[in-house]
């Protein structure tokens, strides 16, 4: 009997033992199926930043997404700061169902704008009030902060999960960052290659044709029985030399790299190029922080902005000129360049008038509203209205 007694304990022991393994390789295997979701969602992550294109527009939808989907119930209320230092802005992105107080939006960006300008990335969190901030990424002349608000340690997420998180949008900022640097390199080489083509072939036939059109017209000045063709060679001049001067234009402007897209850098660039050629005091008006128009946009209107300036330079007689941007409480951008010159006359065709053709054409092409019209007291006023609304594509 006691034998018998015994036997039965030591299959109870094995049966427990056999119980307690099962339970235990059950619990590894779920730890591994949860590490396994968390580094696929981690991933994920990673991608969609990369994949960002308009930070104001797709921002808060990734955040949205964030909350959504994040593999472990309980993840602070989250959110991202984006700081531009030099240009004193802040942009604070989030998924909350109720935007944040006015105070709270205060103290982010007293504080957060000044640090962004030598921050560096680093794994000590920034505690600001209840709120734990971190750098996520420094960019050329920004910086990217996460914000968990009201955050406490005994938040039902682990820290670890969240510092897996951190690393996961620290990497797919960086990423991003290394793919649009890949494609400036690749855009400004096309557009090294692109002005090298023009220079070495329209530009040299363009400017022998501007020479003999020029050479022609002096004949014809000269010598009495070529009177009935001087006002062909006249304007046979003028458009070979407008012709000529597009092409150098087109090269200058060809050599613009894309981050020289950013409009107001481009802008303020050609003002002082124009500013360095002529005598004219230029002064730009802007009372739009951050425009947001698309890289063919751009395009267009700093080809009209350009084309203004020089028609300033060339035939106003003009000493000053003011370059105002504006954006209405409907999204209309208004671009205007007003100068204190002779103004158009009256009747008299204008030895610009092929350049304003094509500023018009320009216009157009990007569902632009372009006018012309006298400036008070005199001079002449040249307004641009671009509906953001619409896109303009």
């Amino acid at each position: 009997m006691a034998h018998l007694a015994s036997e039965v304990m030591n299959d109870g022991k094995i049966e427990t033992e056999h119980a307690i393994n099962q339970a235990g390789d059950l619990d590894q295997t779920q730890r591994l199926l949860r590490q396994r979701e968390l580094t696929l969602f981690y991933l994920q992550a990673k991608l969609k930043l990369m994949q960002i294109q308009d930070p104001k527009a797709e921002l808060p939808l990734f955040l949205q997404w964030l909350k959504q989907h994040f593999p472990v119930p309980g993840l602070p209320e989250y959110c991202l700061v984006m700081c531009y230092p030099f240009t004193q802005e802040c942009f604070i992105f989030h998924a909350l169902a109720q935007p944040l107080a006015q105070s709270e939006v205060r103290l982010l960006q007293e504080q957060l704008l000044p640090r962004s300008v030598s921050v560096m990335q680093q794994d000590v969190p920034l505690l600001l009030g209840q709120h734990d901030c971190l750098p996520l990424f420094t960019g050329q002349n920004f910086a990217v902060w996460r914000v968990y608000l009201n955050y406490s340690a005994a938040q039902p997420v682990e820290a670890e999960l969240l510092q897996q998180l951190d690393q996961a949008l620290q990497s797919g900022f960086q990423e991003r960052a290394l793919q649009q640097e890949r494609i400036q390199t690749i855009l400004q080489q096309e557009r090294r290659d692109f002005s090298a083509d023009l220079h070495d072939s329209i530009a040299q036939i363009i400017g022998f044709l501007r020479l003999k059109s020029a050479q022609l017209n002096q004949q014809c000045k000269q010598q009495p029985g070529y009177a009935p063709l001087l006002e062909q060679t006249e304007e046979l001049a003028a458009y070979t030399h407008y012709a000529y001067q597009q092409v150098r234009e087109l090269i200058t402007a060809s050599r613009l790299t894309y981050q020289e897209l950013d409009f107001f850098t481009a802008l303020k660039k050609i003002i002082a190029e124009f500013e360095h050629q002529s005598s004219v005091a230029f002064e730009l008006d802007n009372r739009v922080p951050q425009l947001k128009v698309s890289a063919r946009q751009s395009v267009q209107l700093l080809y009209i902005i350009r084309e203004s300036l020089s028609n300033v330079v060339r035939h106003a007689h003009a000493n000053t000129a003011v370059i105002s941007v504006k954006l209405n409480f409907t999204q209309q951008l208004h671009i205007q360049i007003a100068d204190n010159g002779r103004g158009i006359q009256a009747g008299r065709k204008r030895p610009d008038s092929f350049g304003l053709e094509i500023m018009q054409e320009r216009a157009e092409r990007i569902g632009a509203v372009l006018s012309i019209r006298p400036n008070q007291p005199c001079g002449t006023c040249v307004e641009l209205i671009l509906d953001l609304n619409t896109g303009g594509e």
